[in-house]
């Protein structure tokens, strides 16, 4: 049946005529005429009325021919279709995350080496998806992704002693974070350049890079670790504003839930404020706090069995107890603990250039030690 049919059907059951119903609608009676002998469709608007004038359940309504479809119509389907087309396939976004994850959850126990050669070949793959077809909404999330792995070989390629590499790797983890509008990707990307300037004690920079990072990142596990950065940076310019500093970060991090894997690198789990807690102590020169921190941090990061859990942590832990130790006159604790920083076989790309100045503190007070240049000749081999 026909929309006109089942209109000049009601008409006769419901006993009113086209001209009363042309009048109640409103509309005009040829119109209507036309419309009731099937010459011409009615609008979405007016076959509602009509049918519920006409007390039809819907039945009316179901029964409105589509409109036949202009050039513009068809171009703008076509346009829908292509935007919806996509060359990923079903669980493609869920794969690589699990891909990308794991490689952030290696970084504190995998060789820098390794990382990088396992994220270059995932980093290929993940460019050659942006370059097909992928729908808006997937293009966004694989730009999240990439630079969240851009992220994470800067830190990879910093850590061995690559600096032109892990640059430009942290100026594509930023660029993919702009494009996305994605605030806490690009908190990381300041992140990373405030702990590159850090090792190569532009201490300005440190503390500027981190609030330049802390404007995007929101509250977020960035904005923490932005936060204790420029701590740090304050720290090392012996300016009291790192202990603020540390105060804030608290404040934020007691936001955040605990997460559910506290190894993965852009993840700021609860236990690591000890560790920012040492090192900021240890810089500021306030030695019994930081040797408070420092034995805490060595109690997390050791298990049981006697393994460590945070191999870069436990360094630098020890490396702190050992310059609390050196600023004290304790050469035998100093050198026990330097040692130790320097056992970790996975190490952070500032452990040797503190334990460096370690060493230039040892040399210093206690010049013509024999077991002073020993340490300095380990140092020397372990660059």
């Amino acid at each position: 049946m026909t929309f006109g049919e089942k209109l000049r059907q009601l008409m006769t059951e419901r006993e009113i005529s086209l001209r009363q119903l042309a009048k109640t609608v409103p509309c005009d009676p040829g119109y209507l005429s036309r419309i009731s002998n099937d010459h011409k469709p009615p609008s979405i608007e007016l076959a509602g009325r009509l049918d519920e004038l006409l007390d039809a359940g819907g039945a009316l309504a179901r029964l409105r021919p589509s409109s036949p479809l202009t050039a513009t119509d068809r171009g703008l389907i076509d346009m829908m279709r292509r935007a919806d087309a996509s060359d990923l396939g079903p669980g493609s976004l869920e794969m690589i995350d699990v891909a990308v994850n794991r490689l952030c959850r290696d970084y504190p126990s995998v060789s820098p080496d390794q990382l990088c050669v396992r994220g270059k070949a995932h980093m290929e793959r993940l460019l050659r998806l942006l370059d097909g077809r992928t729908t808006l909404a997937e293009h966004r999330e694989l730009l999240v992704r990439t630079g969240w792995l851009a992220a994470l070989l800067a830190c990879a390629y910093y850590d061995n002693g690559d600096q032109d590499a892990a640059e430009m790797a942290r100026r594509m983890a930023r660029r993919m974070g702009e494009q996305a509008e994605h605030g806490e990707l690009i908190g990381w990307s300041w992140e990373i350049a405030a702990w590159f300037a850090l090792v190569e004690r532009r201490y300005d920079d440190v503390v500027t890079y981190s609030e330049a990072g802390v404007r995007h990142a929101g509250v977020s596990n960035a904005a923490v670790q932005l936060t204790l950065q420029a701590g740090r940076g304050y720290a090392r310019m012996g300016d009291n504003r790192a202990a603020e500093a540390l105060r804030v970060g608290r404040k934020i991090l007691d936001q955040l839930p605990r997460p559910d894997h506290p190894e993965h690198h852009f993840v700021f789990d609860h236990d690591k404020y000890e560790f920012y807690c040492s090192t900021i102590y240890t810089m500021l020169g306030q030695d019994d706090a930081a040797r408070e921190h420092a034995n805490e941090v060595i109690a997390q990061c050791q298990r049981q069995n006697g393994s460590v859990r945070w191999p870069m942590r436990f360094a630098m832990a020890n490396l702190d107890l050992a310059l609390v130790a050196g600023r004290r006159g304790q050469l035998d604790g100093a050198l026990t603990y330097g040692r130790a920083a320097l056992e970790p076989t996975r190490r952070s790309g500032d452990l040797l250039p503190r334990a460096r100045e370690l060493h230039g503190l040892l040399a210093e007070r206690f010049a013509g030690e024999v077991a002073v240049a020993e340490f300095a000749e380990q140092l020397r081999h372990e660059c």
